[in-house]
């Protein structure tokens, strides 16, 4: 059986308490891995390394919650990550200052999870797109991943990853939709256009293959139950 996988790794900070147990909570019953830190001042760029989308607030707090946002999005893991930004502190300048600092979003304090939930969702749709406005992109990394999709190889750490054809051709489909389920029939009519003898089934077996050729980078292939299998990237 392949592992459990999650919709995306997500760090919180901030030093109040009640609001990162809260979050924590709540986002690991939607399906996220959360990490949580209580200081702007021990977050760096390593800590990014795997990780999707940051919720800071750092108000208050050496650096700033707006100061790391600045800080970070000039690195290159900053770069390929979604920040969201939230304040009660000043609300309005602050929110407008996140933004201006490369925040993907704000939104003021005391929010309700619902709201919150839902622009987690949006920043995570917008992170990697890999669809017709991008097909330029000529690789694409995902954690450790590489995936050179001229050559149409795979490489985790500098390694190649030896796949079947099958198995390359499910995780490219996979990767155009990104943060978008694609259904167990879409892909068995895209990959095996003229049935070949097979049922939808032949879906779950190369990608259970698949999860176990990318090891730990096979988690990023999430599946849900009625909504089929997606990228979270």
């Amino acid at each position: 059986m392949a592992p459990q996988a999650s919709l995306g790794n997500i760090l919180v900070v901030d030093d109040d308490l009640t609001v990162t147990d809260l979050l924590r909570l709540n986002l690991r019953s939607e399906g996220y891995n959360v990490l949580v830190k209580t200081s702007t001042s021990d977050v760096s760029a390593a800590d990014l390394r795997n990780v999707h989308l940051m919720l800071v607030d750092g108000a208050g707090q050496t650096p700033s919650g707006i100061d790391l946002i600045s800080e970070l999005k000039a690195t290159p893991a900053g770069q390929q990550t979604g920040f969201i930004y939230y304040s009660s502190f000043d609300s309005e300048r602050s929110l407008i200052e996140a933004l201006d600092a490369g925040a993907d979003d704000s939104i003021c304090k005391p929010f309700s999870l619902r709201e919150m939930l839902a622009r987690i969702r949006a920043v995570m749709r917008r992170r990697v797109r890999v669809s017709a406005e991008t097909t330029c992109a000529t690789v694409v990394n995902i954690g450790d991943m590489r995936i050179d999709l001229v050559r149409k190889t795979v490489t985790i750490d500098n390694e190649f990853v030896n796949l079947s054809n099958t198995e390359y051709a499910i995780l490219e489909l996979l990767l155009h939709n990104a943060n978008v389920y694609t259904s167990r029939i879409e892909i068995f009519r895209k990959i095996w256009p003229e049935g070949a003898g097979a049922n939808e089934r032949i879906v779950d077996t190369n990608i259970s293959r698949l999860r176990r050729k990318l090891g730990n980078q096979g988690t990023c292939i999430v599946n849900r139950t009625g909504l089929g299998y997606m990228i979270s990237a």
